[in-house]
C-alpha cells in the first residue's frame, strides 16, 4: 500500500470513534471521515492501494463498531477532492444521501476513480460502494 495511505490508516485508528444515532444524517456527520485526493493522486497511489486502503476502512469501522450492525460506505466527493468514508447503521435501510446514487462493487468503484464523469454517465450520481459491518 502507498506509504501515504498507510499513513492515513494509522491516524484513523488512532482517531476514529463511532456512533449510532436515531438521526441518521447525525450518524453519518459524525463517522464521516475524508482524505484529499485528486486525479493526480489516484494515479500516484494505484487502484491496489486504493482498494487496499478502503478495505482496512472498513475493517477499522468494523472494529470500532460496538453497537448493532451498520454499514460502511466509501465514495468520491469530485468537487470538494475528497475520498470519504463513514457509517450508518443499518436499521435506517438507505445511505444518506440526497441525490441519486449508484451503489457498485468495490472493484467498479475504484475503476469509476479513474473515469472522468462524462465517460460514466449523462445525469449525475455518486458513486458508492457499501459494506455491512
Amino acid at each position: 500500500m502507498h506509504s501515504t495511505l498507510n499513513q492515513w490508516l494509522i491516524e484513523l485508528e488512532e482517531e476514529i470513534e463511532i456512533i449510532q444515532s436515531a438521526n441518521q444524517n447525525q450518524e453519518a456527520n459524525f463517522n464521516m471521515v475524508t482524505f484529499g485526493a485528486s486525479d493526480r493522486l489516484f494515479k500516484d497511489w494505484g487502484s491496489s492501494s486504493i482498494t487496499s486502503f478502503i478495505r482496512e476502512c472498513a475493517a477499522l469501522y468494523h472494529e470500532k463498531n460496538t453497537a448493532s450492525s451498520m454499514t460502511f460506505y466509501a465514495w468520491h466527493d469530485e468537487m470538494a477532492g475528497q475520498l470519504r468514508i463513514s457509517a450508518v447503521s443499518k436499521y435506517h435501510g438507505e445511505l444518506p444521501f440526497s441525490c441519486n446514487i449508484n451503489k457498485m462493487g468495490l472493484g467498479l468503484f475504484i475503476k469509476s476513480l479513474y473515469l472522468k464523469r462524462s465517460d460514466i454517465e449523462e445525469s449525475y450520481a455518486v458513486n458508492v460502494w457499501q459494506q455491512e459491518i
